[in-house]
């Protein structure tokens, strides 16, 4: 009986917790959708614009000779600037 009342305490506790959402999924970069940025100057606007118009969580700047992670992540946008800060090359990932 000890048994059954706990199962009976546990099924009513459940009932009262709220329904928690599955994973999150997040934001997936569009890149195409800022190509036409190539050759422009780097800048904080320019950045942030390209962030909003891709759609990316993240912007990350690579400049030359820079190390970078290898890891993929569809919710960043990765730009290679030259040494002059004009953007040479934008891809997801």
């Amino acid at each position: 009986m000890r048994k059954v009342g706990m199962v009976a305490v546990a099924l009513l506790a459940s009932g009262c917790m709220e329904h928690m959402p599955g994973p999150v999924r997040p934001q997936e970069c569009r890149g195409g959708a800022v190509q036409n940025f190539v050759g422009r100057q780097m800048t904080p606007r320019v950045q942030s614009r390209l962030r909003q118009r891709s759609g990316a969580a993240t912007v990350r700047v690579v400049r030359p000779g820079q190390a970078v992670t290898m890891d993929f992540r569809q919710d960043r946008l990765t730009v290679d600037i030259d040494q002059r800060g004009v953007i040479r090359s934008l891809r997801c990932g």
